[in-house]
C-alpha cells in the first residue's frame, strides 16, 4: 500500500492488486496513509496454494482493470 499510494501522490499511476482476505487491511493501511480513497484491484483469497494455470486465470481477469488503472 506505501508504494501505491507514494506513487500515485506523485502522478505515477499504479495497480496495487491484493486478495479478498486484505480488503479491511489495505483500507486501514491506505487511510493511515492519508489516502482513504486508493483504490486496490481485489482478486480471490488464497493464492498461495493455486496451480500455475489457476493463477494466471485470476491476472487474466484483472488484466483490464490493471491495464486501465496503469494507463489512465
Amino acid at each position: 500500500m506505501h508504494d501505491g499510494v507514494f506513487f500515485e501522490d506523485q502522478g505515477i499511476p499504479t495497480a496495487t492488486v491484493i486478495s479478498r482476505e486484505f480488503v479491511r487491511a489495505a483500507a486501514a493501511q491506505a487511510d493511515a496513509l492519508g489516502a482513504a480513497d486508493y483504490k486496490t484491484i481485489v482478486v480471490a483469497h488464497p493464492i498461495q496454494p493455486l496451480l500455475r494455470e489457476e493463477v494466471r486465470a485470476l491476472a487474466d481477469k484483472a488484466f483490464d482493470e490493471i491495464l486501465a488503472r496503469l494507463t489512465r
